[in-house]
């Protein structure tokens, strides 16, 4: 008897004991590339506690959890409680364009494939078109492109984007085919024939390369200081803009004693307004330095050194302000300098440069400035 009641006890706890429950978990991702999870989908105890992670693949995103769960976040524990099925929901990353302008002009945006209005998703492909303004012309892109001329350009979105759009004033005037030469005796070419100055030897070689520029206009006398040059135009009708200017100007500044440090704010001066004259275009204007007067002949019986100290000091500050605002500086002094062993490279007056010389400076200076454009 008393075995009976023990087996009848035993089949009483077997009967009572629970069957472990199992639920079936379901994992989606959306899309199916967008990324993945940590766990398969499966059967799972009830009660069981699943620590889930959203993973998402190169250039997504993790946006939220879908279906049986809802949260943002993509670490996440979820609780076995019944049979669930789960979305883990992505997205491509998104990047900004962003446009700026120089000049005076517009930019337009045109999605080709794929995105919104403001933030774009990777893998699009936007248009974007410069429209300049009356006057201005565009003339490339600079940033994050590679087609920097191409207008419209189609852009590949793979990263954030920083773009500028540059444009440029047109270069219109009565002046624009004129080369101004602005200086003192070496510009106008003292003791030699008129086809033998510089900047008539200059224009015809340019010719050669360009019918853009086609006339020239002079502004130089001998014995001129800068501030002679400067009042001489103001007092002329110059105006801007020109094709093309030269400044060749300082060395009766040195020769009447004045030394470099007072000579660079007034350097500066006719610096700036002879910038003025091609509106800013620094490729259109250059400066060319000052001769060694002391290695003529009539520099014989004077201070050779001294001379060529102070012209040095000169032509460092012309150096420094024209390098410093982009402009042009051709060093022609070193030519002059030959004039100590050869003769010919000097004029009949035994000072200022022959038409052979010039055709040396000219010779230094066209290779560099034919390749301006002057469109």
């Amino acid at each position: 008897m008393f075995k009976l009641k023990i087996l009848f006890f035993f089949i009483y706890l077997v009967s009572c004991t629970k069957e472990p429950v199992l639920y079936q978990v379901d994992f989606v991702t959306q899309p199916v590339n967008g990324g993945s999870i940590n766990l398969n989908s499966n059967n799972y105890n009830e009660g069981e506690i699943l620590k889930l992670e959203a993973i998402p693949s190169e250039n997504y995103s993790f946006d939220f959890w879908s279906g049986d769960l809802n949260s943002n976040n993509s670490l996440i524990d979820l609780v076995v409680d019944s049979d669930k099925t789960v979305f883990a929901n992505f997205s491509k990353k998104r990047f900004e364009v962003n446009i700026t302008i120089e000049g005076q002009g517009k930019v337009s945006k045109r999605l080709i494939k794929s995105g919104s209005k403001n933030d774009y998703s990777y893998g699009s492909i936007l248009e974007i078109l410069a429209s300049p303004d009356n006057g201005w012309t565009f003339v490339k892109w600079q940033g994050d492109i590679e087609n920097n001329t191409t207008n419209p350009v189609h852009i590949n979105i793979d990263g954030q984007k920083n773009i500028t759009a540059i444009f440029k004033k047109n270069y219109i005037g009565k002046n624009t085919s004129k080369f101004l030469a602005l200086g003192d005796s070496y510009t106008i070419g003292q003791s030699v024939e008129v086809n033998q100055r510089w900047p008539v030897q200059f224009l015809k070689e340019l010719k050669s390369s360009t019918n853009a520029i086609d006339t020239l206009q002079i502004i130089a006398q001998t014995g001129w200081r800068v501030d002679q040059l400067k009042e001489a135009m103001n007092n002329s009708d110059l105006q801007p803009p020109y094709g093309l200017v030269s400044l060749l100007i300082g060395v009766n500044n040195q020769f009447q004693g004045q030394d470099a440090v007072g000579f660079r704010p007034e350097f500066i001066e006719i610096l700036e307004k002879s910038l003025k004259l091609v509106e800013n275009r620094t490729e259109r204007l250059f400066v060319i330095s000052i001769p060694d007067w002391g290695s003529s002949p009539y520099g014989a019986s004077l201070n050779r050194e001294k001379i060529s100290k102070e012209i040095d000091d000169f032509n460092s500050v012309l150096k420094e302000e024209s390098e410093k605002r982009g402009i042009r500086y051709f060093n022609i002094t070193t030519i002059s300098r030959r004039a100590l062993t050869d003769n010919s490279l000097i004029a009949s007056d035994r000072l200022h440069p022959s038409g052979k010389m010039y055709k040396l400076w000219v010779d230094k200076m066209i290779p560099v400035i034919s390749k301006v454009n002057f469109d």
